[in-house]
């Protein structure tokens, strides 16, 4: 597995491969889905964020370069806890990004529970801020439960009362379903019917025609990826009028299929380029090194890169435990204009924004695809702190 991890030294006058330096402050290690289905959505163009933001940071902390390693953890546990343990042992990382995968996520974690290492996974497994919690660990992205109440808690609000579910048939998929009835429920809203999907299912006709059937205002997408995607295109020819409602569609979803494809779509999302003008200001400073506005990945790793940057900064070392309690005790500056906080569990409160896909009359041109309704504040949507199972809440 050595010959898997590419090293890129990050200095304030470039940004070029090379050796880490002895003394260095800050060893960061970018580990993540470089190639397959999530790379686009992360994978290169989130490394380019976390090296934007070093290099915004002017390349060194407390005097000693900041230095970026990348490399594949190919959606496998023990290759990333392979390449994470060679990283910790050899080459001195004190901060793992990204970690794009729960498996590795998990398995990363019981690795650092006892080291002076820090880790911002984006992994969605409740049990990372529940019983696998770690006084170093911080969960970049929502939860299912968050996730949940973030798509459906708008909708309901907007009218769309009555909801079908089309899961797959795994645990991300009914755990989906199971969070978002609780809040449709709640919204007062209800759900008239579901269907499950096996993951080798290729025609959701039947599916569709049962949802169109029950009078549902929404279609819940309780699934992703090729699976989402094809569903959208078979309720587009068979003229579906419920509104299609999936969890984790993002644009790079809709630039691999089309708008054609995505029209009408509502979701929600954790950061859009044209959101505001703080958000243009910055994609288009990305988009100038990158040749295309970030993906809400590639910003939130910009976002939490700087965040620990400033935390070393400020404790005027790498010492994780200091780190970590300046981290919580002060907001995170978001790309947005907006902060952030970071909760005892590794869960983050922040605002996340809800859409809808434009139909292409209306889009201007790549990459332009969302609406922005407006924001869904993170106190709506948050799990339950007095729920929480995790040591550091309970202790």
């Amino acid at each position: 597995m050595k010959n898997r991890w590419v090293k890129a030294a990050v200095s304030a006058a470039a940004l070029a491969a090379g050796s880490i330096p002895a003394a260095a402050d800050v060893n960061i290690g970018y580990l993540a889905m470089m190639t397959g289905a999530s790379a686009d959505l992360a994978g290169e163009s989130a490394l380019h964020a976390v090296r934007m933001a070093v290099e915004d940071f002017g390349g060194k902390v407390n005097g000693e370069p900041i230095n970026v390693l990348s490399a594949d953890h190919l959606g496998k546990a023990d290759v990333g806890l392979g390449i994470a343990r060679e990283w910790i042992d050899q080459k001195g990382v004190n901060l793992l990004l990204n970690v794009d995968n729960s498996a590795v996520a998990l398995a990363v974690s019981d690795l650092i529970r006892d080291k002076n290492v820090s880790m911002m996974m984006a992994a969605a497994n409740t049990k990372l801020i529940n019983e696998k919690c770690g006084a170093h660990q911080i969960m970049t992205i929502l939860d299912t439960t968050s996730q949940a109440r973030a798509v459906v808690i708008p909708q309901v609000k907007a009218g769309g009362d009555k909801w079908f579910f089309i899961t797959v048939d795994y645990a991300l998929g009914h755990d989906l379903q199971a969070r978002a009835t609780e809040a449709i429920t709640a919204a007062g809203g209800q759900v008239v019917g579901s269907a499950t999907h096996s993951p080798q299912a290729t025609d959701y006709s039947a599916f569709l025609l049962q949802a169109q059937a029950s009078g549902a205002t929404n279609i819940a997408l309780a699934t992703f990826g090729t699976w989402q995607n094809t569903i959208a295109k078979q309720a587009q020819e068979f003229g579906v009028k419920a509104t299609l409602s999936p969890f984790y569609l993002t644009d790079t979803d809709v630039k691999s299929v089309g708008l054609d494809t995505f029209q009408g779509v509502s979701g929600t999302i954790q950061f859009y380029w044209d959101t505001n003008d703080q958000t243009r200001a910055f994609a288009k400073r990305y988009e100038a090194s990158y040749g295309r506005p970030p993906t809400w990945a590639a910003a939130g790793n910009y976002e939490y890169t700087r965040h620990y940057l400033r935390a070393v900064d400020a404790v005027d070392g790498t010492d994780a435990d200091k780190i970590h309690a300046w981290m919580r005790e002060h907001p995170m500056e978001l790309v947005d204009g907006t902060t952030a906080t970071i909760r005892k569990d590794g869960f983050v409160v922040r605002d996340v924004y809800s859409f809808r896909t434009k139909t292409p009359p209306e889009s201007k041109g790549d990459w332009d695809y969302f609406v922005i309704n407006g924001p869904v504040h993170g106190a709506q949507i948050e799990p339950d702190l007095a729920q929480s199972t995790c040591p550091l809440v309970k202790g």
